[in-house]
């Protein structure tokens, strides 16, 4: 059985598996057939999001045969396009020398936040939909702004059993933070730190490399989302209108800190993996799976609610098993053959499908945290089987450094310090969509309610010279509002607010030594 004692696992964005590896050339990847038109040439960076809400992505794996609504779609210009051979080195070469599950799918057919929700509860609690926004501010409380799951979360499970878990960040705080009861430990305790590539005092690399040992038994790693540019075009996600190079020098920093920590690459796994498919194209359709069968607790916080039974999957996305246990050029559908899933291109079987539900339930077994969180926790593949049963040899365990990706173009620039001070409209940066931001805003509120608490001063939300004006529809000290309807404040106020926010949580934490 593998000696495994930390699992690590980074969740990028918005991206599907066809648009990432179909065309790559890969040993046992077929590429799509011709007949779906599919063709390489994918940029870098967009200047647009493609659509993926819960409707959105109905229309696109509709259709005869079924994801036709892609290439159909009002995007099908972007959509249809994916990266070539060598356009992509860092996770090409991660394919290459471990393990690629082509049966990943995302949790749900929807967008990031349910499919985020399923890693960490194997359960979005019933929410289907992007999160809503800012609405009745004054009587949210720091626990009311946060996601709440009938069982838990592996958090939750992970203490229970006196395991350690630990969350790096790379932006001013992670979306783990909707979770009901984390946003109360952010700046206080050791189980929230930055990662910070590049950066002389990086905690994630001190923390890998202490001479006293790194006893965190289960990290989750979120990259930026560039939630300080107000439109993510500066983050290291892979979010669309953000640099899909950038999230390649990120993923390659995750590795190589963990490979080249000699005391913690014998013993650890990374999964790497992208939390739903972000309107780009993918030929295989989503095969059915289990419901959670917990209660609904969530689904009216949605912007647009909407009646799921959760017995879908949602569109392929890749994932990677990497580990000195995780045998060399490896595929899930070669590795866990079985005929649980959808019919490929050929009409063959499907191979067992995972989810990132499998987050949990692998990370269960491992550590031995007892019975499943949901119906879909029991259900769902442990991809622990795919582990040698022997670690491979030193000097063939994985390279210490890959090949890094060609330099982007430079992000946009993030907003001037004066800007988010004056509350003033950010100046040449693009009014996001509501759907971007909403949840963040959430998470914003409820950070902006704990700050004030420990400060003993009013929270932003609520002073009328901050944000109060702006987010309840009004300019500031004016009578009337500024936007349509009173109290649901425009995309560019919450969008401000939320830039603020950030850069305020930074600064907190700095006054407490947290890194």
């Amino acid at each position: 059985m593998a000696d495994i004692a930390h699992v690590f696992v980074l969740m990028m964005e918005n991206r599907s598996f066809d648009h990432v590896f179909g065309l790559a050339g890969l040993e046992g990847i077929a590429p799509p057939p011709a007949s779906w038109g599919f063709a390489d040439g994918a940029a870098d960076r967009l200047s647009t999001d493609p659509p993926h809400e819960f409707d959105d992505v109905a229309a696109q794996i509709a259709g005869t045969p079924p994801m036709s609504g892609f290439a159909s779609g009002p995007n099908a210009a972007i959509a249809m396009h994916g990266f070539g051979a060598g356009a992509l080195p860092v996770v090409d070469q991660l394919a290459r020398e471990f393990v690629l599950f082509d049966n990943w799918f995302s949790s749900m057919p929807g967008p990031t936040w349910p499919n985020r929700f399923f890693a960490h509860a194997a359960s979005s609690g019933g929410l289907a939909n992007s999160p809503g926004g800012l609405t009745s501010a004054a009587s949210e409380t720091i626990d009311s702004l946060g996601f709440s799951f009938q069982n838990g979360t592996l958090f939750d499970r992970l203490t229970a059993h006196g395991k350690r878990w630990r969350v790096y960040h790379a932006d001013a705080f992670p979306q783990v933070l909707a979770i009901k009861g984390l946003v109360g430990g952010f700046f206080h305790g050791d189980t929230f730190r930055t990662i910070r590539p590049g950066s002389t005092d990086d905690a994630f690399q001190q923390d890998l490399n202490d001479s006293g040992g790194y006893d965190i038994d289960y990290t989750f790693i979120e990259p930026s989302y560039g939630l300080l540019s107000a439109n993510f075009a500066d983050g290291n996600s892979q979010h669309p209108v953000g640099s899909m190079s950038s999230g390649e020098r990120f993923i390659q920093y995750v590795y190589e800190t963990i490979r080249n920590a000699p005391a913690i690459w014998p013993h650890s796994v990374l999964l790497v993996t992208w939390d739903e498919h972000g309107g780009f194209f993918d030929h295989v359709p989503p095969p059915a799976a289990t419901p959670p069968g917990d209660a609904d607790l969530n689904s009216q916080r949605a912007a647009v609610p909407r009646t799921f039974a959760f017995d879908r999957l949602g569109v392929r996305v890749p994932a990677l098993l990497i580990s000195p246990w995780a045998p060399r050029g490896g595929t899930g559908s070669a590795l866990f053959p079985g005929a649980a899933g959808a019919a490929g291109a050929a009409g063959a079987a499907q191979a067992t499908a995972f989810d990132h539900a499998s987050i949990v339930h692998s990370v269960r077994e491992l550590f031995g945290l007892g019975a499943p969180l949901t119906q879909r926790d029991a259900a769902t593949p442990s991809w622990t089987g795919a582990l040698l049963a022997a670690p491979r040899a030193d000097g063939d365990d994985g390279p210490a450094r890959l090949t890094a990706p060609a330099i982007s173009a430079a992000p946009a620039a993030p907003p001037a310090a004066a800007a988010l001070a004056q509350h003033a409209p950010l100046a040449g940066v693009a009014t996001p969509t509501s759907t971007q931001v909403n949840g963040f805003a959430s998470i914003a509120h409820a950070l902006d309610l704990q700050m004030a608490q420990e400060q003993s001063t009013a929270p932003a939300i609520a002073d009328p010279s901050l944000f109060g004006a702006r987010l309840r529809g009004q300019a500031p000290g004016a009578a009337t509002p500024k936007a349509a309807t009173p109290g649901h404040p425009t995309a560019q106020a919450v969008a401000d607010y939320v830039a603020y926010i950030a850069k305020q949580t930074e600064a907190h934490r700095r006054r407490r030594g947290r890194r």
